[in-house]
């Protein structure tokens, strides 16, 4: 669990979880009716709640057109832009939305929502280049997010959305007294707000407080039961603590397009080797492979499977797989190590 959640899933970014419950509407859209209702902005909105953001973008852009000094049209072209992974315009729009307007703590939100995710993009384009992750320009990128839901939430104390999004922020840098502060100030006030018993047992999960985290992973899916990162979560720790058939049923609730589908696999292959099924445990670490093939520990999984059973050749192919991967990833961190020195 802890590798994974030094990843920001799209999920949180994306807020995949707005229709759960009305106060994820807060702020989102109350600020736009204010705006002038030009007839391409009210076809740009249309098409975006449609999620058809490429008609979004024409008709914003023509309302835009029309007013180009209002603040609200320069904001929603952002949103469009950034929902179309155009990160730099789509910053230079909501950047000039919030100069325009400073004390709107929606567009300080916003911002920050679109910093996270060209982080997010620029971590993975640096992985695939075999690079360091923790770039200047992501730690940058990183900081600029945090001042901007820092701005946010001390212009509306409500705004959850960013008080959550803040307090995964400081998780992810191990600040985790101050992560605390801002999911207890989110519990004091909505103690049923989406994702919030969820960032809670990270925090008990970090510190090996697994029966802690179990319970607050529990309260998140009886409020809802089809949050599928929460049920993905349950289902390891449950694994983690030996209890396999638990673990097997909220794998098994986990909705794979909602999660990473390699990281589902590979849960429930380690769940059916246990429970003594190598077979759909084989089956399961292969498909984490298909979909992750550079996923390590599916490598060592399958090798000691393969082992259990006999089959002593792919065993060791397996485990010279992982050795390789683990080594190839070793020997970059050791490279940017000496590249300091050069």
């Amino acid at each position: 669990m802890k590798n994974r959640l030094q990843k920001y899933p799209v999920w949180l970014l994306k807020t995949k979880f707005l229709w759960l419950v009305s106060s994820f509407l807060l702020v989102s859209w109350p600020l736009l009716l204010f705006a002038s209702e030009s007839r391409y902005y009210k076809e740009a909105k249309d098409y975006y709640d449609q999620k058809q953001y490429l008609m979004a973008m024409l008709s914003a852009q023509k309302a835009l057109e029309e007013n180009p000094n209002n603040a609200n049209h320069i904001f929603f072209y952002g949103l469009v832009l950034t929902e179309l992974e155009q990160f730099t315009e789509a910053k230079q729009h909501l950047q000039k939305a919030v100069s325009l307007q400073p004390d709107n703590a929606e567009f300080h939100y916003r911002l920050a929502a679109l910093l996270l995710r060209e982080k997010i993009a620029l971590k993975a384009m640096l992985s695939l280049d075999g690079r360091d992750e923790n770039t200047l320009l992501v730690t940058g990128t990183e900081k600029e997010a945090i001042n901007s839901l820092k701005k946010a939430v001390s212009l509306n104390p409500n705004h959850f959305k960013a008080r959550l999004h803040l307090g995964r922020a400081y998780y992810d840098q191990n600040l985790h007294d101050l992560a605390r502060q801002q999911f207890l100030d989110v519990s004091e006030k909505n103690p049923s707000y989406p994702w919030l018993h969820y960032h809670i047992a990270m925090l008990y999960s970090n510190v090996g407080n697994v029966q802690e985290a179990i319970k607050e992973l529990e309260g998140e899916i009886e409020l809802y039961p089809e949050h599928a990162q929460a049920q993905l979560e349950l289902g390891e720790l449950f694994l983690k603590v030996s209890r396999f058939e638990l673990a097997l049923k909220h794998l098994l609730n986990t909705n794979e397009r909602e999660v990473n589908p390699a990281d589902l696999h590979y849960a429930l292959a380690k769940v059916y080797r246990n429970l003594g099924d190598r077979e759909k445990a084989i089956n399961l670490a292969k498909k984490c492979l298909k979909v992750d093939s550079q996923f390590a520990d599916a490598h060592y999984l399958l090798g000691q499977i393969y082992r259990e059973i006999g089959q002593m050749e792919l065993s060791r192919e397996s485990m010279e797989l992982f050795q390789k991967l683990k080594t190839t990833k070793e020997m970059q961190k050791l490279n940017e190590f000496l590249h300091l020195f050069d």
